[in-house]
């Protein structure tokens, strides 16, 4: 039996703030009614999903996106998604996912059509506002044990890392990403992806790229540059003091401090507009290939 063919996808993940221009919210420990145990090793927090059913959620080439089959670089809503899977499967919860076109619609809606990818504290700020998720709290990245710590509690941990040059080779030869022969992180590759493994001593485990990706602890410690949990209803009631948490969230107003949100796209002239509105309706009503998700993206990428 040939194993499936694995195929490197996009990034997308903006930089971290400068420290002057971060979220004034504490790190997830802070907000908790009682600290979290230290990792119970091996950790695994797939919730049986198998190691290449995660979709590439248009992050990449992706049969399943007729939009954008290329693929764009929303690998912070296809982190998102594969997270929310993750936490499904472990709180044996029976959930309908958005498709690969609708996740790219909506991608371009936050982004204004433009492609850019997303810093992933405004995103997350944004999805708390837009009520999409009830709140989130960042994680001590440079600390494996909390890292590992909340992965086991959240069911996962949503990380922004810095690539380094071979990620695509190794991960089409599913090899472990690994910093073993000098292999830098560059701050160009940012990309997001999601932690659910981890044996404490020698390698861990992501999902990107609609599969799950190993690389070795040192990899962990020279890439990672953020750490995320998103809170549900699941975690919030036994796990975190939300009144706390929610006051922090509240304080920043909607914008995360000096953050500005990516521009529109200057306006086209109304006839011309107009014009292309009416094709791209003609397009999908005529087209047996494609669907209203199209017409969507198109919409959203002349910030409408």
């Amino acid at each position: 039996m040939t194993n499936p063919v694995r195929v490197p996808g996009l990034r997308g993940r903006l930089p971290v703030k400068p420290p002057g221009e971060r979220f004034a919210i504490k790190y997830v420990h802070e907000y908790l009614r009682e600290q979290l145990p230290a990792p119970a090793y091996p950790i695994d927090v797939t919730g049986g999903i198998g190691d290449t059913s995660w979709g590439m959620a248009g992050n990449g080439p992706d049969p399943t996106c007729t939009t954008y089959p290329d693929g764009v670089g929303d690998c912070s809503f296809a982190g998102e998604l594969h997270y929310k899977m993750a936490k499904a499967a472990c709180y044996g919860l029976d959930e309908f996912w958005e498709s690969s076109n609708a996740l790219v619609a909506e991608y371009f809606s936050y982004d204004h059509g433009q492609d850019v990818g997303a810093n992933l504290a405004d995103l997350l700020l944004f999805w708390y506002n837009a009520g999409t998720i009830k709140a989130f709290a960042p994680v001590d990245h440079t600390s494996p044990a909390a890292i590992d710590s909340a992965m086991e509690a959240f069911k996962g941990v949503y990380v922004g890392v810095d690539l380094t040059d071979d990620a695509d080779q190794l991960f089409g030869e599913s090899q472990p990403w690994t910093v073993a022969n000098g292999e830098q992180p560059d701050p160009s590759e940012g990309h997001c992806i999601v932690k659910v493994k981890a044996d404490g001593s020698e390698f861990d485990g992501y999902v990107t790229w609609g599969a799950e990706q190993p690389a070795t602890r040192d990899w962990s410690a020279a890439c990672l540059e953020e750490g995320w949990v998103i809170i549900t209803t699941e975690d919030e009631a036994a796990k975190v003091n939300m009144d706390a948490l929610i006051a922090d969230i509240e304080a920043l107003h909607g914008t995360g401090g000096n953050g500005t949100p990516a521009p529109a796209p200057a306006p086209s002239d109304p006839a011309d507009l107009l014009e292309e509105i009416a094709e791209a309706i003609r397009s999908v009503a005529t087209s047996g290939e494609k669907d209203v998700t199209e017409l969507l993206a198109f919409l959203a990428s002349h910030g409408l």
